[in-house]
């Protein structure tokens, strides 16, 4: 039945009396700015608004004066003054109160900068003006909404018009995390319908537009394939795959990615046509001894996302978070003497941000794990979602030295491995990665450039390596194909072999990706101008019961060994069976 659906629906809009607008997508820009000024007005008094000292390329301005009596009406609206490209109006207040005196620019490119009057007397001097009206028909109870992609920034409005002057509805902060959110109230299917977008005065940000009528407003049940919230008719348009509710594999829904969501944004931050990672960092501070805190300095997070951004088709987006009590030992589970790293991170993971905690890994910076007498430098799932960072033994560790290991143990949850390279002193020079022990700490090659390996197939015969035994090339995995390819030491393409779906179970109950095979549609809540909204967010956070974390460590398990992987070497299981790691010196 659902595919009849989808035919029929296709070809009811080849009918041109039945034609629909279709959906309509601009990408992030620069919408410029308004003037948007409230101001008391006085019953039957008569009030001239006007703009002066326009300045720009081409400026010209539309002028509106607009009136909030439980919804918005327009009371007077100027556009060309005198002949001249700025604006004037005079009119008779029909009561008392605050008005909203509206400037834009007429259409794109046209904006700049302009002085506002009223009566004769200067209220605003120089304020940039602009705003892009988008034209196109649409009916009643379509969507529009702008989403801004500026991450903390763009306080944008949206207005329709019926024409270029006549005013018909405005929002300011309806939509997820206070974006402008419109549904038309009338229909208009002829003539120059706009839609108006601009910046809040004094905001500044990008943000995109999206127009998509056909999920919410037709008659149609089958017109999101995929149930994600996006209809299959915008989906092309903005790049996404009408059949996948995560068309770029990095573990985060597309129509959070497109529209965001209340709190943290991920439409400010990421793309959904871009993979992206997101990671939050808290650390330990100790209450009386500096010198045993452990916190990482605060150029990390761009230096690491540096690294991803010049060698990866992965964007990383890491968030030193928040100071966590301070413990001596990290555990993953409990143990004597030290924390359970679960329970700490129940308390403090995202707690102002819960909607964070579905799609993001977690990084404790710690002091040591499992025991007192560990030096290792950290403990961290692979194919997971937690990471131990434990520099204790460093007495001051270097920005180098925490920026690789904190890239080096972020691989690990995406499913990368030593390469062999876990001997002391037995560290290859082929394999140019932060995964391999001889880089991890000093940079590749000591270059100081902490990054995964390229990997070019290069092998080089154990005569030449510095191992003591060469590490078995596997087939397949490495893609080392040359002759004597069990005997040699090879690079990896571990760019290429990242594994973003990190739990590959399907499973967000422990805090790691969106459920998959279920629509997204009843995560959505009614906002008050109706309709879904929001996406909401799975809280509380809470950690699987054992038996559930062991059949995930299982299906794990089974992953990395298909992919070449070796138990023992490449990963460990905990004793309890509920913990799939690797550890590092």
């Amino acid at each position: 039945m659902k595919a009849y659906l989808r035919v029929l629906h296709a070809l009811l809009l080849l009918v041109p009396v039945m034609a629909m607008a279709g959906p309509h997508y601009v990408a992030s820009r620069d919408w410029g700015s308004f003037i948007w000024l409230s101001t008391y007005l006085d019953a039957g008094q008569t009030y001239t608004f006007e703009t002066r000292d326009l300045t720009g390329t081409s400026p010209d301005t539309v002028l509106h004066v607009l009136r909030d009596r439980s919804g918005w009406s327009q009371v007077a609206v100027g556009d060309d003054c005198a002949g001249a490209t700025r604006s004037c109006v005079t009119f008779v207040a029909p009561d008392s109160g605050y008005y909203r005196v509206w400037v834009r620019a007429y259409a794109d490119g046209r904006g700049g900068t302009a002085s506002l009057y009223r009566n004769g007397t200067l209220l605003l001097a120089n304020q940039p003006f602009g705003g892009v009206p988008v034209a196109f028909s649409w009916k009643a109870k379509e969507t529009f909404r702008a989403n801004s992609t500026t991450p903390n920034a763009g306080d944008h409005l949206l207005f329709l018009l019926r024409s270029n002057t006549e005013f018909l509805q405005l929002d300011d902060d309806s939509g997820p995390k206070a974006y402008p959110r419109v549904v038309a109230t009338t229909t208009q299917n002829a003539g120059a319908q706009r839609v108006v977008v601009g910046r809040y005065p004094g905001s500044t940000g990008t943000a995109s537009f999206v127009h998509d009528e056909e999920l919410w407003s037709t008659v149609f049940d089958d017109n999101d394939g995929d149930e994600d919230g996006l209809s299959d008719a915008l989906e092309p348009l903005v790049g996404l795959n009408a059949e996948e509710t995560d068309s770029d594999g990095d573990m985060v829904p597309d129509a959070l990615e497109l529209f965001g969501n209340d709190g943290f944004s991920f439409s400010e931050w990421g793309s959904p046509t871009a993979r992206d990672i997101y990671v939050e960092v808290d650390w330990m501070q100790h209450p009386t001894n500096p010198y045993l805190t452990r916190q990482p300095y605060p150029a990390l997070v761009a230096d690491a996302a540096a690294v991803f951004a010049q060698d990866s088709g992965v964007r990383l987006h890491a968030f030193i978070d928040g100071t966590l009590p301070w413990y001596e030992v990290v555990c993953y589970g409990a143990c004597s003497g030290g924390v359970d790293f679960y329970t700490l991170k129940g308390s403090s993971f995202s707690t102002a941000n819960p909607e964070r905690r579905p799609y993001f890994h977690y990084v404790m910076w710690a002091y040591k794990h499992t025991s007192s007498t560990s030096c290792s430098s950290g403990r961290a799932e692979m194919l997971g979602n937690d990471v131990i960072i434990s520099m204790g033994c460093w007495s001051s560790p270097s920005a180098g030295e925490q920026r690789g290991t904190f890239i080096h143990e972020l691989g690990h949850n995406l499913a990368l491995d030593h390469n062999g390279n876990d001997v002391v002193n037995q560290y290859s020079v082929v394999h140019d990665s932060v995964m391999n022990y001889r880089y991890q700490l000093t940079g590749v090659s000591n270059s100081g450039w902490y990054s995964y390996s390229r990997g070019s197939n290069g092998c080089a015969s154990c005569g030449t390596s510095p191992k003591a035994a060469c590490a078995a090339c596997r087939d397949g995995f490495l893609g080392c194909s040359y002759p004597g390819c069990g005997a040699c030491d090879c690079d990896v393409n571990e760019w290429g072999s990242l594994a973003l779906d990190f739990l590959d179970d399907g499973d967000a109950d422990d805090g790691t990706g969106p459920v998959k095979g279920r629509t997204l549609l009843a995560r959505y809540a009614p906002d008050d101008k109706g309709g879904p909204a929001r996406l909401q967010p799975f809280v509380p956070h809470a950690e699987r019961p054992a038996e559930a974390r062991r059949e995930a460590v299982r299906r794990k398990r089974e992953l990395l060994l298909a992919r070449g992987q070796v138990e023992g070497r490449d990963f460990q299981v905990s004793a309890d069976g509920t913990v799939l790691y690797a550890e590092c010196p």
